[in-house]
This record gives C-alpha cells, sequence and structure tokens, in this order.
C-alpha cells in the first residue's frame, strides 16, 4: 500500500471513529461536551464505557499513524523525548492548581495564581503552558489560565489525580533510571521482586531486599499508601473495569471470592447489580481495614499456584472467567475474582495463529494492536517492570497459565484494555 493509499485509509478511519464518539456521547442524551467543559458528560462517569474505548483506541491509532507517516523523522523522534507534560501534571496535582482554578471559573493571572499555589509566576506560566497546549487547563488571556474538561480531573478530589500523583512518583521517577538499571550487573538482569527499577532508584535510602509493597507498608508510607489506594479508584475508572459486570451473565452466579479485592469497588459495583450474590472479600489485613472505611501482583509460579486453588474448588460442569491478571475466576455456584493489574497486551505484528485472534484487531494500514490507541497498556506494562519487576501478560500467556494449573481457555471477550477468558477444568 502506498503512502497517498495510506493516507486515505486512515482518514477515513478517523472520519469514522471521530461520528461514531459523537453518536456514543449522543446516545446518553446530550452532545459530546466542549472542551470548555466543567461538567462532566454523563457517559464519562458511566460504568459501561466499551464501545466508546473501543472507538477511541482506533481514533487515537490512527490520528497518532497519519502524523507518523507525514511528519519528518526528526520531528517525531523529538516531539517524543522531549515530552514533560507528565512533570508538569505532577506540579498541577501537588499544588493543587485545578483546586485554585476551581474558585475562578474565568480564569485567573499568573501572578495571583502564583501566590496561591507558592510557584514563581514565570514558572507557573511555563508549567501551564505546556499542558495547555494538550488541552489540559486552557489559556484565556495571556497569562491568565482556568480549568476545562481536562484539568477537572486533576482537582485533589478527584481519583485520577491520585493516579497521576502515583504514577509520576513510582513510575515516572523511576522511569529516570532505567536506562542505568537495565545495565547493572547486580540488578539489570535480575527478576527478583526486591530488584526493580523503583528499588534501583532508592538504593542508598531504603533497605536492602525490601519489595514495594513492603516499602509501602512502613509507617513513614502512610501518605502514599492512601494516595495508592485512592489512585486504583482512578485506575478502574480509566481502564473501564466495570465493564466486565456488562460482559458475562452473573445472574447463575451464588457467590463471590474477590481475591485481591483492594478497596472493593467491583464487589461493591457487582453487589448494586446483582444483591443476590453473597461477596466475600479477600486481601492483605490493612488493605481490608481501608476498604471497611470507603464502605497481587505476582509472578507465573504464584499465578499457578492461585489458579491451582481456584481449580480445585471447582464442582462438575464449572467454569472460570478471568479478567486477565485482574482475574475474575467466577464459577457457576461460587465465583473468584483475583485482582492485580487491568492490562492485557496485544503483539503488532500478525496475529493469524495465535490465542490473540479472540481479540479486536485494527483495520489496515492501522497496526493490529491500535498502535497509540493502546499506548497505555504498555506504558503499565513497564510500570510493572519498574515497580514489581515483572509484566502484563498476553491472551497467550494467560490462557497458557490456565492450562499449567489444569484450566482450558474456552472464549475470550475484548474489553479494550482487559480482557475476560473463560475457562473450564481440565480433569
Amino acid at each position: 500500500m502506498s503512502s497517498r493509499d495510506q493516507v486515505d485509509s486512515l482518514l477515513a478511519i478517523i472520519k469514522e471513529a471521530a461520528y461514531n464518539a459523537l453518536d456514543e456521547y449522543e446516545t446518553y442524551g446530550t452532545p459530546a461536551p466542549n472542551l470548555d467543559s466543567l461538567e462532566p458528560h454523563p457517559l464519562d462517569v458511566a460504568d459501561d464505557k466499551l464501545r466508546l474505548k473501543k472507538i477511541i483506541s482506533k481514533l487515537e491509532g490512527a490520528c497518532d499513524q497519519l502524523c507518523t507517516i507525514l511528519a519528518p523523522p526528526s520531528h517525531t523522534v523529538m516531539n517524543r523525548a522531549q515530552d514533560f507534560g507528565w512533570a508538569c501534571l505532577r506540579v498541577s496535582v501537588r499544588q493543587k492548581i485545578a483546586d485554585e482554578l476551581a474558585q475562578h471559573p474565568d480564569g485567573l493571572h499568573v501572578d495571583e495564581l502564583s501566590k496561591k499555589v507558592n510557584v514563581h509566576p514565570m514558572k507557573l506560566a511555563s508549567i501551564l503552558r505546556v499542558l495547555a497546549a494538550r488541552h489540559c487547563f486552557r489559556e484565556v488571556l495571556p497569562n491568565s489560565f482556568a480549568n476545562n474538561r481536562l484539568s477537572m480531573n486533576l482537582v485533589s478530589d478527584h481519583s485520577v489525580s491520585a493516579l497521576v500523583n502515583l504514577v509520576t512518583e513510582e513510575g515516572q521517577r523511576s522511569a529516570l533510571a532505567l536506562s542505568d538499571y537495565v545495565v547493572d550487573p547486580e540488578y539489570g538482569y535480575s527478576l527478583d521482586i526486591s530488584k526493580a527499577v523503583f528499588q534501583y532508584r532508592n538504593k542508598d535510602v531504603m533497605p536492602k531486599g525490601l519489595t514495594f509493597y513492603e516499602w509501602l507498608q512502613s509507617s513513614e508510607q502512610k501518605e502514599r499508601r492512601q494516595v495508592m489506594m485512592k489512585a486504583m479508584i482512578g485506575m478502574n475508572l480509566v481502564i473501564g473495569s466495570l465493564s466486565a459486570l456488562h460482559a458475562y451473565s452473573w445472574s447463575t452466579v451464588k457467590s463471590v471470592c474477590d481475591v485481591g479485592s483492594g478497596m472493593g469497588g467491583f464487589s461493591r459495583s457487582l453487589l448494586e447489580m446483582y444483591p443476590m450474590i453473597h461477596v466475600t472479600q479477600f486481601d492483605l489485613p490493612q488493605t481490608l481495614e481501608l476498604a471497611k472505611k470507603v464502605g497481587i501482583s505476582g509472578s507465573d509460579e504464584q499465578a499457578i499456584l492461585i489458579l491451582k486453588s481456584v481449580r480445585e474448588a471447582m464442582g462438575p460442569g464449572s467454569r472460570a472467567l478471568i479478567r486477565e491478571w485482574d482475574d475474575i475466576n467466577h464459577l457457576r455456584e461460587a465465583c473468584v475474582t483475583l485482582n492485580s493489574d487491568d492490562h492485557v497486551l496485544h503483539h503488532m505484528s500478525s496475529t493469524k495463529g495465535t490465542y490473540s485472534e479472540g481479540m479486536d484487531v485494527a483495520p489496515e494500514p492501522m497496526l493490529p494492536n491500535y498502535g497509540v490507541g493502546k499506548i497505555r497498556l504498555y506504558h503499565q506494562d513497564l510500570t510493572m517492570m519498574m515497580c514489581y519487576n515483572t509484566k502484563e501478560r498476553t491472551v497467550g500467556e494467560m490462557i497458557a497459565l490456565g492450562e499449567k494449573a489444569g484450566l482450558r481457555g474456552l472464549k475470550i471477550f475484548d474489553l479494550a484494555e482487559m480482557c475476560l477468558i473463560e475457562f473450564d477444568k481440565v480433569d
């Protein structure tokens, strides 16, 4: 396919996806919101955004591929190398810039805003311009800024604000050490959970041999624990984890054991839809205490051990439904939910003849995995490596884990950033 043919095809994909997205917003009885809007659209807070997420994956992937085809390579490479957006978002969250601007819907000059957020006005303007250029905040007059649809997610009581705090601290700041870490003779080739990039970056200030979760449970990290708990609520919102409630018939389930339940967001939502189901939350004692006030990641060996335990609990005719490794294992008489991370990786080469055939494939000439339309999956894969020295899994890898535990893959449900895999018990 020539470059001109690729451009024509991508433009057609973009146009179709854009209008499909508009239609999706309008199904909720109101048009798609303007970027300047300060109120959430009903679709923003809906449990099931799966159709929109799939549309946006196609739109984002096609737009990025179109720009990459037509722009000079040096232009594109430097755009990516010099992206300081994450650092500017971190300043905004830590200094509660969106909170202050919420008191001034028409905008505030940086000279006044500077006094409230304790950042020099010149530096504050530079930070806000980087964000406003990507449509987070808006410059309403020269050097005067106001909130908009994106920046309202950075207000401190919003769970996505906590998620930004988490990923920019434990993730992006650790990433600064990545190039040194991967060639370090002690850390770089180790898969020990206590020798991830996070420990390498902090090796001079934290005890050796401590895992990320052990560090997080120390008395000095109370604030980080609170940030992480709130961030997990934001993570579920971003990835649309509650789509799993609509993708499978839960009406045949009598009981659920939510393993690695965290704050219990999934369990509570499940009970709201199916109050007849008996739900048991299973997690670390300190996590469950926090969950009560609000209302595992691991190696293949640990995953197989858990799956074998699930298999032993399954009766004749039972099914296990695993939400990749946020895993939902659920049986007709009992349901087990294994929670860790909510992403499933897709290969960027042809997937014919592989387990990934059950997943959505982007139309040509897009990358089969939607490219930038699914980039957060690969960023999360790096986050898992940097914090826990592990990885996200592909569909094939998850099915292979099931097989090692005596479970056979039956059906795949593509949920955009997640997937559901239905298993039965192999005798």
